[in-house]
């Protein structure tokens, strides 16, 4: 198994981790303030549109659309803003339509040393799938805690 495989299969498995976590819990639970499930998922799905977006661009040569990017903060409240009236079963399927769109995009890119220009900054391949399965294993951490069976 390649580097990527794995990292490929440690991003599934880091997704099924916070989606197991996030079953465990009721629409209204508050995981962070400010944030239930449906705020929680629009965050994922805010993140991912943005970096599909950041792939898509780079790889079919065209600019990518304008995020307004200004900071983790007020790019949550955008994606928060932006799905406010979206069920949480709606947000839900926006993160995985969107990881599934980022996968397919990431399957085309053979180098994983290739850097890939993000609104936050350049990163390879490489690092972006570690950062993305540190994120949601910090995620997955966090709603162990609240719902008391830490990892």
């Amino acid at each position: 198994m390649t580097n990527r495989q794995q990292l490929l299969q440690k991003v599934d498995e880091a997704r099924n981790e916070l989606w197991h976590a996030l079953d465990q819990l009721d629409d209204a639970t508050t995981i962070y303030p400010g944030w239930q499930k449906r705020e929680f998922f629009a965050h994922i799905a805010g993140w991912e549109a943005m970096v599909f977006d950041s792939i898509r661009a780079q790889i079919s040569g065209v600019a990518p659309l304008d995020h307004a990017y200004r900071g983790i903060e007020s790019a949550n409240e955008r994606f928060v803003a932006v799905r406010k009236s979206l069920i949480v079963q709606d947000a839900r399927l926006e993160c995985e339509v969107n990881r599934f769109a980022i996968l397919q995009l990431l399957a085309t890119i053979k180098n994983d040393d290739e850097p890939i220009m993000l609104p936050w900054g350049s990163e390879t391949v490489v690092e972006f799938l570690e950062g993305a399965i540190r994120h949601e294993r910090d995620h997955a951490e966090d709603i162990q805690h609240l719902i008391g069976k830490p990892l």
